[in-house]
C-alpha cells in the first residue's frame, strides 16, 4: 500500500511540474484518419491564405496552459493535429491572460483542424 501511495504522489508531482498540458480534439465527422508522419509540418493559416484552395474542416483542437508555456502549447496543438490526420489549423483563437491584483496567467488556444483537397476551387 505504501508503494502505491508513493507512486501516486510521484505521478501527481510530475503532472504538477510538467504543467499537464493536454490538447483536446473534437471530431466533426467521426472519421478516423491516418496520422501524419513525425516530419509533417502542420501550418496555421489565415483564411485568406486558403483562397482558391479546397479544404474541409474536420474538427476542433484546443489546449490550456500558462503564458510561460505558450511554445509548448502550440507544439502540443500541432502534434495533436498530426495524430488525428489533419494538415493545418484555421480560425486560431487565443483567449485569457487576464491580469490584475491576483494574476490569472492561463490561456486557452483553439482552432479548427483542416485537411486540404487536391482539387482547386473555381
Amino acid at each position: 500500500m505504501g508503494k502505491l501511495k508513493g507512486l501516486f504522489l510521484l505521478v501527481m508531482g510530475a503532472m504538477f511540474l510538467a504543467g499537464c498540458i493536454i490538447p483536446r480534439y473534437i471530431s466533426y465527422d467521426g472519421l478516423v484518419r491516418e496520422p501524419k508522419d513525425e516530419q509533417f509540418l502542420v501550418r496555421i493559416y489565415e483564411e485568406n491564405e486558403l483562397d482558391g484552395i479546397t479544404y474541409e474542416i474536420i474538427g476542433e483542437v484546443s489546449i490550456e496552459g500558462c503564458s510561460c508555456e505558450l511554445e509548448k502549447m502550440f507544439a502540443g496543438l500541432k502534434e495533436k493535429v498530426k495524430k488525428v490526420g489533419g494538415e493545418g489549423i484555421i480560425q486560431l483563437r487565443i483567449t485569457g491572460g487576464i491580469g490584475g491584483r491576483i494574476s490569472s496567467d492561463n490561456y486557452l488556444i483553439s482552432g479548427k483542424v483542416i485537411v486540404l483537397s487536391v482539387e482547386k476551387k473555381d
